[in-house]
């Protein structure tokens, strides 16, 4: 809260969401007097019939928790806008604009007082009186925590049927039923019927919150076996890995797009941590260290000691000689690794081809020559074509342009 030189209230906002840009905008706008406690009450104070400046005072005392007042000036808007049609409001955290109408509406219908316990029938009559409001779904779900936590067995049940069959791919809603029935332990056969849609529903990005809930479900069920299928170490190993390429993507995407270059490294190894062995992540981060003038470090994690440790195995000399080929660097040691991977598979075409380009970036065309000829002549036909067409170029480079 702030306070001007009068005693009186200027602005307040309560708690702290990064980031720390966001929070010094918030307080940079409570110096400037932009949409401040003091600059709304005067405006309210000029114009009392002014529905949106009603709404915005309503708002800042909702902030405060201030449950009485807010409801106060709610009502004051459903008074001077019946009809919804003095303007919206788009709610930051949802994405979702209503009439100032409706969200003073459902507003009233759930303030309480601190102690004081949640009536559902105002929450009802919002639903029944704007159905085709975008804020049903925020009702419904705030009628979910009573339902969930504090209403009977018998009275949860029909609500939760009612509120899957009004949103029956959600699976939020899915899951909140789902914990209901754990906490009552039982019906079962619901469970497990609500449990198999959701895993269908999130098969594509499993939600560890939601597997948790069913896995409970299995374990009240005594089927551990089911539990640990659906919530045990394969699940979040699985889990692990899709964040770590997550990380790597993010990295990448803004080391590209001129994000910032330091929290794009430290994504990167954040990613290398979750998976130290992981030789695609070394290789990937190493580049992130390259691409931010830290060519030591990018050594360190993935040069020379990491190709002496992996001298036996062809495919990852391959792709470490490729990475330093591509990068133009620390190439002597990239041949090292490209010769290596040739006579640990003598047969495998492409493995020349990587070593051609490895000579090529040494500026020996004559080896980088013979190296593609034996490319061409081990691969299949399919990549013959492409060969050649690579040799012809690497014989007859384009002049570059000046």
């Amino acid at each position: 809260m702030t306070i001007g030189g009068d005693g009186a209230d200027v602005d307040w906002t309560v708690g702290y969401d990064p980031p720390a840009e966001t929070f010094q905008a918030t307080l940079q706008k409570m110096v400037d007097g932009v949409d401040t406690f003091k600059s709304i009450g005067a405006a309210y104070a000029k114009n009392p019939k002014d529905a949106a400046v009603v709404f915005k005072l309503a708002r800042k005392y909702g902030d405060r928790y201030d449950a009485k007042k807010s409801t106060e000036k709610y009502k004051e808007v459903l008074v001077l806008d019946p009809q919804g049609k003095a303007g919206t409001y788009t709610q930051e955290y949802s994405n979702i604009t209503a009439p100032y109408v409706e969200f003073a509406a459902l507003a009233i219908a759930t303030n309480t007082e601190p102690g004081q316990k949640q009536d559902m029938a105002p929450i009802k009559a919002f639903i029944a009186k704007y159905p085709k409001s975008p804020l049903v779904k925020q009702a419904y779900s705030n009628m979910g925590y009573f339902y969930g936590y504090q209403a009977t067995k018998e009275e949860a049940a029909p609500f939760f049927a009612e509120y899957a069959a009004k949103f029956p791919a959600d699976p939020e809603v899915l899951n909140q039923w789902l914990t209901r029935i754990n906490k009552d332990k039982g019906p079962y056969d619901k469970g497990v019927e609500l449990a198999d849609k959701l895993q269908d529903l999130t098969r594509s990005n499993p939600e560890p919150s939601i597997n948790q809930t069913i896995a409970q479900l299995y374990i009240l069920k005594g089927d551990k076996a089911k539990a640990d299928k659906v919530f045990g170490k394969s699940f979040m190993e699985g889990q692990v890995q899709s964040l770590s390429y997550s990380l790597i993507a993010y990295a990448n995407f803004w080391m590209e797009n001129g994000g910032d270059k330091e929290n794009a490294v430290a994504m990167g190894e954040t990613a290398l941590k979750l998976a130290p062995d992981n030789s695609y992540f070394l290789g990937q981060v190493a580049g992130l260290y390259i691409k931010n003038n830290q060519d030591a470090k990018a050594l360190q994690l993935y040069g020379p000691a990491y190709s002496r440790k992996n001298i036996t195995d062809a495919t990852m000399l391959y792709v470490y000689a490729g990475f330093w080929a591509r990068q133009g660097k620390n190439l002597d040691d990239a041949l090292v690794a490209a010769k290596k991977a040739v006579e640990l598979m003598p047969t495998t075409y492409y493995l020349y081809s990587t070593l051609s380009t490895v000579y090529d970036k040494m500026k020996n065309k004559a080896e980088a020559v013979k190296a593609l000829e034996k490319a061409i002549e081990l691969a299949p036909d399919a990549a013959k074509e492409t060969y050649k067409k690579n040799l012809e170029k690497l014989k007859n480079p384009t002049p570059e342009k000046k």
